[in-house]
């Protein structure tokens, strides 16, 4: 075999291993927008919130405002905060920290709650809570972290 009929035979399987990682690029990309994530950052973060305790829940609050400032804003960077179970008390309209959110979704940081735990948090409250504006239900907390996480999100649990 000569040097010259390997050449044909080397670009092909360049232009295979080319369009096989632009077609996985370009599933992530239509999996990220099917979920409503910034399709132009270059990273993807999800947080979990699962606890009710304040602290734990300025802890993910600072996590998501530093990763923001570390890695330039929501155009490097799309960062989703999940809250269902005990956690989704960080997203009610009366939390200490509902303007700090309400900040935070206007700088680009999206907030999902789970309606189950909005369901659950009825029952005991023996009232409907009213859910902080920026927030956005989804069906259940834990199914929208899988499905970032299969559109190549990260996931953190601070």
């Amino acid at each position: 075999m000569t040097t010259r009929s390997l050449f044909p035979a080397t670009w092909l399987i360049l232009l295979a291993a080319f369009s096989f990682t632009c077609a996985a690029q370009a599933a992530d990309a239509e999996k990220i927008e099917k979920i409503g994530g910034n399709t132009l950052a270059q990273e993807h973060l999800v947080l979990q919130i699962t606890e009710s305790d304040l602290q734990r829940q300025n802890l993910v609050l600072n996590v998501a405002s530093n990763v923001m400032k570390a890695r330039g804003g929501p155009d490097q960077i799309d960062v989703e905060v999940v809250a269902f179970g005990p956690g989704i008390s960080m997203l009610f309209a009366n939390n200490v920290h509902a303007q700090r959110i309400e900040s935070m979704a206007q700088s680009g940081v999206r907030f999902s709650a789970c309606k189950n735990s909005i369901e659950n948090a009825a029952k005991k409250l023996e009232r409907e809570p009213e859910i902080n504006p920026a927030a956005e239900p989804v069906d259940a907390g834990i199914a929208r972290i899988l499905d970032l996480v299969d559109a190549g999100y990260v996931l953190v649990r601070p």
